[in-house]
This record gives structure tokens, sequence and C-alpha cells, in this order.
């Protein structure tokens, strides 16, 4: 019976697996600390907006230098056309948003679109917070490097190619 063949298969065996999951769930971590931490440049369209009624962004918590359009010609709209309140909890699902309400001032019955630097309802907005998500993903792609190496250097797979 052959037991170092039998331990060097399990040990490749192993590796593979381990390597495997590591890099499936390193994916899912690279993307969600990408959600949780980068800002997003939404271009929303509001359709359909009436003076003074209350038009609510729900993908976003916060959106600041706001670039608001008319549908028709692309026209700017003023900020003083408009409020906007930031980390609003929207009435029916209640969670975060951004609330804009129309002023009465103007004829605004048209299609908006607004633009600007906004942050996704899953924003950290620790900076603390936002550091240790990338340094979660950084540690967790060594780690995965480490258990591939480390079957190889500990074989003295460097001795057979002639590195000490």
């Amino acid at each position: 019976m052959n037991n170092k063949g039998q331990e060097g298969l399990g040990a490749i065996i192993v590796v593979a697996i381990t390597i495997i999951v590591g890099v499936i769930l390193f994916t899912a971590i690279a993307q969600q600390s990408g959600s949780t931490t980068s800002l997003a440049y939404p271009n929303v369209t509001l359709d359909t907006v009436v003076n003074e009624t209350a038009q609510y962004l729900t993908d976003y918590r916060s959106i600041t230098d706001v670039v608001v359009q008319n549908q028709t010609g692309g026209v700017l709209i003023t900020s003083g056309n408009y409020t906007i309140t930031n980390n609003f909890i929207h009435p029916t699902s209640g969670a975060l948003s951004v609330r804009i309400v129309p002023d009465t001032s103007a004829d605004l019955k048209s299609t908006w679109f607004v633009s600007g630097t906004a942050q996704p309802l899953t924003y950290i907005p620790d900076a603390g917070g936002r550091a240790m998500v990338g340094l979660i993903a950084i540690f967790f792609a060594l780690a995965v490097l480490v258990v591939a190496l480390t079957p190889s250097l500990r074989g003295g797979l460097m001795d057979l190619i002639g590195k000490n």
C-alpha cells in the first residue's frame, strides 16, 4: 500500500477544494465590499413630477452635487425649484431614501433626470468601517494564496527545482 501517494493525493484534493471555495467566497466578498464603500453616480428618472408631491429615490440614502434636468429639451431645473431631504425614511418601505419635493413656483409637470453623487443603501458611513471591508477582502485573498502555496513549499517542491 502506498501511503505517501494517498497522502499526496488527499492533500491535492483538499487544496483544490479549498481554493475553489475560497475564490468563490472572495468574489462574493469583493462584490459586496464594492457596494458598501463606493459612491454611485446615478442618472435616475423621476416620472410625472407634480408640484409639492414627494418623489423618492429608493436605491440611495443620500445624494450630493445634484443636477436636475427637465426631459423636454434637457433644461436645467434650478435648486430653488425643489427640496431634497437625505436619509429620509420612506413611508411605505421604512428604508432610508432620498426625498425630492418639487416647489410650486414653476410649472414642473414633466419627467426629471436626477444626477449626482449618491450613497447606496448599503453604504458604510464610518471611514474605519470602509477601510476594514477592504482589508477583510485583501487578507482573505492572502489566506487563499497561503493555502495554495503551503503544500508545494512543504512538499519540497523548491528542492526539486534546485532552489533552497
